[in-house]
């Protein structure tokens, strides 16, 4: 993923708003580094491809210090232009809880 283009980070971008998140910043000319805790966050690469966009897709958790370290390793030395943190599911509970 060697582009001139600016780079978006999307996490929680496998399905729903990340997804959606993802496609508007591609539309927008950004290269795409996607991120979710799930294996549906390679076929969120690939629709994303067959719409055109530059994405590299990386499975990771998020939660875990292994897989912060996964993520800054895929985006190697390019800058970071955008992030759209949007990791993590509701469980129910209240906010305090």
């Amino acid at each position: 993923m060697n582009s001139s283009n600016m780079l978006a980070i999307v996490t929680g971008a496998s399905t729903g708003i990340g997804f959606e998140l993802a496609r508007q910043c591609a539309n927008n000319g950004f290269d795409l580094l996607i991120a979710a805790d799930e294996p549906e966050i390679h076929e969120a690469a690939r629709r994303l491809e067959a719409e055109g966009a530059v994405v590299r897709a990386v499975e990771v958790n998020l939660a875990t210090t292994e897989g912060v370290d996964k993520l800054l390793a895929a985006v190697a030395s390019r800058p970071i232009d955008a992030l759209l943190a949007n990791a993590g599911r509701g469980l129910g509970h209240a906010f305090v809880d």
